[in-house]
């Protein structure tokens, strides 16, 4: 299992030249379906990253098999301690039942030595899949937690190139 996975985020070129210095490298590029100028790449080799400024996560948990060429999605929630239970309760639920159609994998992570911004990465066939699965489930927090203002969360979505 992948214990590491990093991210890191530039230019098309400057991606492209990380791409051909290190072609034996599992990576993956992917542009923002917000905005088509947001270049991501992702590095789910579980080595040591090649990134000069990564945005590194620790894999807590993982179910499923790897689309790292299709459709991405990362939520990330920063929690207490409280609310990071009741978090990881639900994941674990969502990890002990069979994945939703067109889910290819599901990652739980948490910032690189920051236990409370918890990260759902998940993999995908495609975009359309991911939006049926979002609007048929809040499982993830419960409404409560969503007007709490110690609550915040952020979801980015993107596709392979």
């Amino acid at each position: 299992m992948i214990r590491e996975i990093a991210v890191t985020f530039g230019s098309e070129d400057v991606i492209n030249r990380i791409k051909e210095k290190y072609p034996d490298k599992k990576l993956q590029t992917y542009t923002s379906l917000n905005n088509e100028n947001h270049v991501m790449m992702l590095d789910y080799s579980g080595e040591m990253s090649v990134f000069e400024s990564p945005v590194q996560y620790e894999v807590l948990s993982h179910i499923g098999t790897d689309l790292w060429q299709g459709f991405i999605s990362f939520i990330t929630l920063d929690l207490d301690a409280d609310q990071q239970k009741i978090f990881d309760a639900r994941v674990n639920k969502l990890m002990s039942d069979i994945l939703p159609n067109g889910m290819k994998s599901m990652y739980s992570m948490n910032a690189h030595h920051n236990i409370n911004e918890r990260v759902l990465l998940t993999t995908w066939d495609s975009a359309s899949e991911y939006e049926l699965w979002r609007k048929d489930n809040n499982l993830l927090m419960p409404e409560i937690y969503k007007n709490t203002p110690s609550f915040s969360s952020h979801e980015a979505t993107y596709r392979a190139v």
